[in-house]
């Protein structure tokens, strides 16, 4: 497995041939290395060329979030919803906060909102729309025209329709069309 030494500042470096080992002999290889460390004794000639140090460099958020997740070994830790952060999300729904804006406030992406809260987003916008809807009756019952006239195009399908005839002079004369083209 050495093929040959190497003398560098008069100490002897054996190169290992790496494609000839197997893989016990390369973690024995690693842990022989270990072993020396920990004990406090290194010997030169024991060390190879082959496994050069390198510098970790630095760590971005994803590979550091990825360190921190024991659940699933990558990513970022699992959202975990409680009580507070329901009731939270409920509150903030039923207010007509957009899901992006509760997302940012509870520090998650708008799918992970989706995802986890759906029953609290649901339910805010529906509680939220039927105060509305109640206000807006109580309104029309007690005579306010604009909220009839909101209430009767929304919910009864009512619309303003504009026709526009065109019947002739009013002596009952055709019409006529004169058609211009700036050329005589």
């Amino acid at each position: 497995m050495i093929d040959n030494l190497i003398k560098d500042n008069d100490v002897e470096h054996p190169i290992v041939d790496e494609s000839s080992k197997t893989d016990n002999e390369h973690s024995d290889s690693l842990n022989e290395i270990e072993v020396e460390e920990e004990e406090g004794v290194v010997d030169e000639s024991s060390q190879t060329d082959t496994y050069p140090a390198q510098s970790p460099g630095p760590v971005s958020d994803t590979e550091h979030d990825a360190l921190e997740s024991p659940e699933t070994g990558r990513g970022r830790p699992p959202h975990l919803p409680n009580e507070d952060t329901r009731k939270q999300v409920y509150d903030l729904s039923s207010v007509g906060t957009t899901y992006e804006d509760i997302a940012k406030v509870l520090g998650i992406s708008h799918d992970t909102l989706v995802k986890y809260y759906r029953p609290e987003l649901d339910r805010g916008r529906i509680d939220a729309n039927a105060i509305i809807a109640g206000t807006l009756f109580k309104e029309a019952q007690s005579g306010n025209t604009s909220a009839m006239i909101f209430w009767l195009k929304t919910r009864a399908r009512w619309k303003e329709v504009t026709q526009h005839e065109i019947s002739g002079n009013p002596d009952g004369s055709p019409v006529q069309v004169k058609v211009i083209t700036g050329i005589e």
